[in-house]
């Protein structure tokens, strides 16, 4: 059985990583109470300097993204369930903006060192058309958009090359749409059929050719969260 000081000597250590990240980083535990955020993410929430966020649920924070509280739970659960790493696409007002901008924010379980697990660790950071091809090539994300009418491709398939470009994996994909993993590789490999690709490399730079890259499916910047 773990001790309790076991516990907090990896909360310890986890804080200390994070302490001075730049992007959003905190800490909750089995029942779903924030136990640290740093000062990233009390930005990206919006949280008053003066409030306490140890042992806050999410339902309590004085923000409007409480009421996604039920939602962010599921999170943890699935989390904790799986003993995965689990990622949502998340949209709300955050860091105190008033218009929705979505974020990809990821979940993964840590463990103490008898390999039980005591909590997630979470962060966030903003869903954008960074592809290693822009990153290569040193050019900076576009302006996302949900209107691109490319003529060789459908609607659907617009949303596969989307998730497709955030380096999602098919079990990812298949897990959005409720299908096999097997025919989201088929659609995958249509998709890179009709775009004369072999590769995924290959396949961005494609997109960037053709500005398929700043396409976002409608349905993830309307508020709320999106499992993938």
């Amino acid at each position: 059985m773990a001790s309790s000081s076991d516990g907090n000597n990896v909360l310890s250590a986890f804080i200390c990583m994070m302490e001075n990240l730049a992007e959003p980083w905190g800490i909750k535990d089995l029942q779903s109470r924030h136990l640290y955020m740093n000062k990233a993410a009390c930005r990206y929430t919006n949280t008053p300097p003066t409030f306490n966020v140890e042992g806050e649920l999410d339902q309590d924070f004085p923000a409007l993204w409480a009421e996604c509280a039920e939602d962010l739970q599921e999170h943890d659960r699935r989390t904790e369930e799986s003993l995965e790493r689990v990622s949502v696409i998340e949209t709300h007002y955050w860091n105190g903006l008033d218009y929705l901008t979505p974020y990809i924010s990821e979940k993964f379980p840590f463990f103490n060192r008898d390999a039980q697990c005591i909590g997630t660790v979470w962060n966030a950071r903003p869903l954008d058309n960074l592809t290693p091809a822009k990153f290569i090539n040193k050019k900076k994300p576009s302006v996302l958009t949900t209107q691109c009418n490319h003529p060789d491709f459908t609607d659907a398939e617009m949303d596969i090359i989307f998730l497709i470009l955030q380096r999602m994996t098919a079990k990812e994909m298949a897990n959005i749409y409720s299908l096999s993993v097997k025919t989201v590789e088929n659609r995958i490999y249509s998709i890179y059929q009709k775009a004369g690709v072999h590769s995924l490399r290959q396949f961005e730079e494609f997109c960037e050719n053709t500005h398929l890259g700043n396409y976002i499916p409608g349905r993830l910047i309307q508020k709320g969260i999106h499992f993938i």
